[in-house]
């Protein structure tokens, strides 16, 4: 791959973009933040085997030849109805906790947004929390919408445990823990799913499969485009366990969910196909994923994923609601046209408008 580069110097500090060799540095840089020192596995799959680019897209800032600031950026296409783009996401931005306050993270961006105002990309978008949306919109950025997720909390324990309630919160944990598991198992056969439906488990993504299954019904709003490359590279994640389930109506696929899980506690529905559809299959497809998470602490389903009557049949509730709030910090859509001004090829109204966006947590990758 190229590695086109700029380079902004002052009196200490260095940015410029990625080089041959950084790829240790940026791990470590990583590590001091994150509470793991992430694989170059890790790195060569998200920055350096995309199918969308030919240069690792990551910006550092450096002093006395040590990268002590970074941030990424993940392409996709981002398409609606028959039209598509190029976007960059913005994620993993880490400055080491001895610099911060020194301008980095503005720095870096701002040579981002110089070195891709005349390159394909359209515009940034990403999800970022209250205060980084702050720092984001000085840097040109403009908010669309806050994000709505949906939880199955399985475990109330753990959630409790994760907020420090101590013994307490523990106790009352284990109480809600069991009324819980009646609740849901009361929820799980309240719901009525199709006979004719036949549910295949797949311990690889089936990339062609999906494509099949995405064309069917292709969304007007803005949204990731699934396209077979594209599943083979994202769904190849080294630092997860994805399992897509196939429904399948007399042989033939109809409708499709694809699961992530780092730890096997907390499981996300990432992908569900057709998106511009409400299948009767997908009953089956949430009993399946259901079943075979058991032991989860939590099963999280994105907003726009599939119908709220559906996900509430199953005793899913939104983000906003007691005790799921109290551990979800809320993220905002956000987005940032490239170049600015006129000579972007979206208009920047176009691009904030809520109802021109399908979120689910393919768009809101980490």
């Amino acid at each position: 791959m190229s590695h086109q580069k700029t380079r902004e110097t002052d009196s200490e500090y260095t940015v410029r973009r990625y080089e041959s060799g950084d790829e240790t540095g940026i791990r470590s840089l990583c590590g001091v933040q994150w509470d793991h020192r992430p694989s170059a596995d890790w790195f060569d799959w998200k920055y350096v085997e995309d199918p969308y680019l030919d240069h690792v897209p990551v910006t550092v800032a450096e002093r006395d030849g040590e990268i002590v600031g970074t941030q990424a950026y993940l392409p996709c296409r981002i398409r609606w109805g028959d039209s598509s783009v190029l976007a960059l996401q913005p994620t993993d931005a880490v400055v080491h906790p001895d610099h911060r306050r020194n301008g980095l993270y503005t720095k870096i961006t701002r040579e981002a947004i110089d070195f891709y105002a005349d390159r394909e990309p359209a515009f940034f978008y990403n999800f970022p929390n209250e205060s980084a949306l702050g720092a984001q919109q000085k840097l040109g950025w403009s908010e669309v919408t806050e994000v709505t997720n949906y939880y199955r909390v399985q475990r109330p324990t753990d959630t409790l445990d994760s907020i420090g309630t101590g013994s307490a919160g523990r106790a009352l944990g284990r109480v809600a823990d069991s009324v819980a598991s009646v609740y849901l198992e009361a929820r799980d056969r309240s719901v009525d799913l199709a006979d004719d439906i036949e549910v295949v488990r797949h311990s690889s993504v089936p990339a062609e499969t999906l494509t099949r299954l995405y064309e069917s019904s292709v969304p007007r709003e803005r949204h990731v485009h699934r396209e077979a490359r594209f599943y083979r590279w994202f769904f190849d994640a080294p630092t997860y366990d994805h399992t897509t389930y196939v429904a399948r109506r007399d042989g033939r696929p109809v409708a499709s969910l694809t699961t992530r899980t780092r730890t096997g506690r907390k499981v996300l529905v990432m992908d569900a196909l057709p998106m511009d559809s409400d299948s009767a299959a997908f009953a089956n497809l949430l009993a399946a994923v259901v079943s075979e998470n058991e032991s989860a602490t939590v099963i999280s389903v994105s907003g726009a994923a599939l119908s709220r009557d559906l996900l509430a049949r199953f005793g899913f509730v939104s983000d906003d609601r007691p005790v799921v709030s109290r551990v979800c910090v809320p993220k905002y859509v956000a987005v940032r046209p490239l170049p600015d001004g006129d000579s972007s090829p979206i208009p920047r109204e176009e691009l904030a408008d809520a109802e021109n966006w399908r979120i689910s947590f393919v768009e809101q990758t980490d």
